[in-house]
């Protein structure tokens, strides 16, 4: 016997119904449907640059202000040099002071202030001056004389060049002292009232 061929649109019904369907709803407990879903997926995270142009703007202020003050900073450092330099050089007197001679002592703490003020100073005001006009010259720049009177005046001034210039120094310290007041006025160049 012969089959015969079904109509074109029964076959299609007919096929339509043996396919499972997947529309339906799983068995309970078939994780089958589950296993073949995907991951959620989570966005990528914001990228930190280049951030809005405010920000940006702001740190590169920041930055040129930062270079800015450690450029003057290390201006100052250098600026500085020259008096760290007559400070150890003043310690060293100091601690040397009592074992010479007034005059010696009075000629090297002289060289030491003249060279100094050398810095801040025309050369044509400084060069010149000795002895009593250099210690006046030194008190231009303090609020009260301490090297035209007092001790510092016998050993810097012309007396130092007399006969007790042979003998030891009785007032190194107060003219360490001294010296060392003058030179913290001329930490950062010469004072402005002088």
């Amino acid at each position: 016997m012969m089959r015969r061929a079904l109509p074109p649109r029964l076959a299609a019904g007919l096929a339509l119904a043996a396919a499972p369907q997947l529309w339906a709803a799983p068995a309970p407990g078939d994780l089958t449907v589950l296993n073949g879903l995907a991951d959620i997926a989570e966005p990528p995270e914001p990228s930190a640059w280049p951030p809005n142009l405010w920000v940006l703007g702001l740190s590169l202020a920041a930055l040129g202000l930062t270079t800015l003050i450690l450029y003057h900073l290390w201006q100052r450092y250098q600026r500085r040099r020259p008096y760290r330099a007559a400070l150890a050089e003043l310690a060293e007197w100091e601690r040397a002071a009592p074992s010479r001679s007034a005059g010696d002592a009075g000629a090297t703490l002289t060289a030491l202030l003249r060279r100094v003020a050398l810095l801040h100073y025309p050369r044509d005001r400084v060069a010149p001056l000795s002895g009593t006009a250099f210690a006046a010259f030194l008190d231009e720049a303090m609020a009260t004389p301490s090297f035209t009177q007092g001790p510092a005046a016998d050993l810097l001034g012309d007396a130092r060049y007399g006969v007790s210039a042979a003998g030891p120094v009785d007032c190194s310290r107060e003219l360490a002292l001294a010296a060392r007041h003058w030179l913290d006025a001329h930490r950062d160049g010469a004072p402005r009232h002088v």
